[in-house]
């Protein structure tokens, strides 16, 4: 059995899902609030907080915390189908972009993303123009970036999928379940997010509803 504590919107534990996905596992799936913790969290390793997987497949039964964790103990436990490229050169590049995506999406996260969710999903305060503004400056230039690789490679580390796929979309996903998402303006990175999007592992994210809110109608669209 592998159980998955999750928040449907957190990017981190999207890109988890779509690891899992990937390499075709049946999941129970967990929602466990970011601002309000289950106990049992706690029980599994001190401090966890979701995404945390728990796998008792293995020999011995494993609790990994955290995306990295979790997506390098599949990668590690689970080799096929490969997210993380033989080749030392595409390996490299797809590590780099994977920590890129979330380092440079951390400031999206804590600006556009952590105001969606206070304003139409925890009904906590009125929304901080500021912060939105900031968020959606910086989300407009990760997605400039992002445009460049896509104008020349079939993924974003090289020529197969890999974790930097799966983190990237995980992220846009996440923004665009607000329509928060300029499509418009990085044609290549949407016709990348299209093909992503239509595979069998992105099902589950695009069937998500979070209680209070419904996503953009284009947003499950395979063709939009």
């Amino acid at each position: 059995m592998k159980r998955l504590w999750h928040w449907p919107i957190d990017p981190l534990a999207r890109t988890v899902r779509l690891a899992l996905g990937e390499k075709r596992f049946e999941v129970d799936l967990v929602q466990a609030l970011p601002w309000s913790p289950p106990d049992e969290l706690a029980e599994l390793a001190p401090g966890a907080r979701a995404p945390v997987l728990l796998d008792t497949d293995a020999e011995e039964m494993v609790s990994a915390v955290g995306a990295h964790a979790i997506c390098e103990y599949l990668e590690e436990m689970y080799e096929k189908p490969r997210l993380l490229p033989f080749g030392a050169k595409e390996k490299v590049e797809a590590r780099r972009l994977w920590r890129w995506s979330e380092d440079s999406f951390a400031e999206v996260n804590a600006s556009l993303l952590n105001e969606r969710v206070n304003q139409w999903v925890r009904r906590a305060k009125s929304p901080d123009s500021g912060a939105l503004r900031t968020g959606v400056h910086a989300l407009k230039s990760k997605m400039t970036f992002l445009n460049g690789l896509a104008e020349t490679r079939t993924y974003m580390a090289g020529r197969s999928l890999t974790l930097a796929d799966l983190s990237i979309a995980a992220h846009l996903s996440a923004y665009d379940y607000f329509n928060d998402v300029p499509w418009d303006m990085t044609p290549d990175l949407r016709e990348w997010y299209s093909r992503i999007k239509s595979r069998p592992s992105f099902r589950s994210l695009l069937s998500d509803r979070i209680q209070g809110t419904r996503p953009a109608s284009h947003y499950a669209d395979l063709d939009f």
